[in-house]
């Protein structure tokens, strides 16, 4: 196989991959350009998830769980923690994957409430928040930032 057929192929079989990235800084300003004296847009906290869009000089173009775009710096987030966050306007924080189960100390999150992951069952997630408690979260009320990308030929 010539080498122009094996690019073409693994093109095919391996398309373009986003990575999601976490906030692990208390505090993380998102920005319009990748300059600390660019506009800040936002401030998020702790497990803020994104989705990584391009690298350019120690900042990530990100998009957040609205499809906006902005820009952080590289040593505010990592690929190495999985996180999610409330996409909804309130989610019930529960004690257990289920409705059977009552409700956390916390009750309710509300929107744009982050977490990190800590295991999925069935189609509940047991999540930690920054200040370390835990709670179990219906999949359907979070953001998590996962990218697909389809193939057309």
């Amino acid at each position: 196989m010539s080498l122009f057929r094996f690019i073409i192929l693994t093109g095919l079989v391996f398309p373009s991959i986003s990575w999601s990235l976490c906030v692990t800084a208390s505090q993380a300003n998102l920005r319009a350009k990748p300059s600390v004296n660019s506009k800040k847009l936002w401030t998020v906290g702790k497990y803020m998830p994104f989705i990584e869009l391009d690298y350019k000089g120690g900042w990530y173009f990100v998009k957040d769980l609205e499809g906006k775009k902005m820009w952080i710096a590289s040593g505010l987030v990592t690929d190495k923690i999985d996180c999610a966050v409330i996409k909804v306007s309130q989610s019930i924080l529960r004690k257990g994957p289920g409705t059977e189960f009552g409700k956390t100390a916390l009750t309710v999150g509300h929107k744009y409430l982050p977490f990190k992951k800590l295991q999925r069952e069935d189609a509940w997630l047991y999540l930690q928040d920054d200040y370390g408690f835990k709670h179990w979260i219906y999949e359907k009320n979070l953001w998590e930032p996962l990218e697909y990308t389809s193939l057309t030929y």
